[in-house]
């Protein structure tokens, strides 16, 4: 229940900071690419405005995350109401865990209202919504709750402006992890092979989450693939969180 509580106040601020126009900036690209896309062809149409409703999806959470979860924790402690918070019978642990809960609660509901937008889209273009697409939307959804927990890591013990930065670079590193792997296959250099094995067990494997070229293109996605990202993302996640707590509870406060 303080969990809970802690959740619900985030939410509520994140609401305060009027996060969800992005919303309607992701609404106005959306419709403007409709129109402009509108001269080809069906199969063409589709494959388009899924491909940048998905992608755009994405980035757009990213961006949410790095606003609104860089500062979250910072700010607290700068007010000097965290003192107060953590005065009362709640630990540390509860207090992380809360912040995680509401930020990925402010996400969720983000991403729902743009799925709603992204379904119109193709509705107004004669598109259908087809089912990989809600696949996709779910590795995204999985990847997020990942990169929350690498702000939330971070914001435990760091200033707002590295918490972006490090944030973003982790988020940049992750997706491009695969990638890294074939040039080092193709490069043929212990170093550089044993640096990127030894980079995997440090940082995320986001590239894991991405299924939007198959969702787009109706190539089949296997179900032990999806079952592997999600229990991945919860093994990274709470590992994360508990280090977070490991660092902050040996954090004080004046």
């Amino acid at each position: 229940m303080k969990t809970l509580a802690i959740a619900r106040n985030t939410y509520r601020e994140a609401v305060r900071d009027k996060v969800f126009a992005l919303v309607g900036a992701f609404g106005l690209l959306l419709a403007s690419s409709s129109v402009i896309l509108s001269p080809l062809t069906v199969g063409a149409q589709q494959k388009l405005v899924a491909d940048l409703g998905l992608a755009s999806m994405s980035l757009f959470a990213i961006l949410v995350i790095l606003l609104l979860g860089t500062g979250m924790v910072h700010k607290e402690i700068d007010k000097r109401t965290i003192m107060t918070i953590l005065s009362k019978p709640i630990s540390r642990m509860e207090y992380l865990f809360g912040k995680y809960l509401g930020l990925l609660a402010t996400i969720l509901t983000m991403v729902s209202m743009m799925v709603a937008l992204f379904a119109a889209a193709l509705w107004l273009t004669g598109n259908e919504f087809r089912d990989p697409y809600w696949i996709s939307i779910g590795m995204s959804v999985c990847e997020l709750a990942v990169v929350t927990a690498v702000v939330i890591f971070f914001s435990s013990f760091t200033t707002p402006v590295l918490t972006s930065l490090f944030t973003l670079g982790v988020f940049l590193a992750g997706r491009m992890l695969s990638d890294l792997e074939s040039f080092a296959r193709v490069a043929h250099n212990d170093t550089i092979a044993r640096t990127i094995a030894g980079l995997k067990f440090v940082l995320p494997n986001l590239s894991l989450f991405d299924v939007r070229n198959e969702a787009v293109h109706d190539i089949p996605i296997a179900s032990g693939h999806v079952l592997w990202a999600i229990a991945y993302m919860a093994l990274y996640s709470a590992a994360l969180l508990i280090l977070s707590d490991f660092i902050f509870r040996r954090r004080e406060f004046q």
